[in-house]
């Protein structure tokens, strides 16, 4: 079964209804997001966000170094080196 989201207009149609009903309810999104309690959770995630990224970025980097960088782009500029020096009849 093949499910359509809409697109980037639809998430904005969808994010501004939210809003607005969230308003009706009096929730103050700027209240909310600036409170003591949701900050120390944004704090602590970004904290372990950061710990994971320090376990893989090691490995990641070498993933890009090597397979995309070492292999997909330098194959790249060899085609494309070919092509331009290659004369067409």
């Amino acid at each position: 079964m093949k499910y359509n989201r809409g697109g980037l207009i639809m998430d904005i149609i969808i994010v501004v209804v939210i809003l607005i009903v969230l308003g009706y309810f009096g929730i103050n999104i700027n209240n909310v997001i600036h409170s003591p309690t949701v900050q120390s959770n944004l704090g602590w995630f970004g904290q372990v966000l950061t710990t994971i990224w320090g376990w893989i970025s090691g490995p990641i980097t070498w993933l890009w170094n090597t397979f995309v960088v070492g292999v997909l782009w330098h194959g790249i500029q060899a085609g494309v080196h070919t092509a331009a020096t290659s004369t067409t009849p």
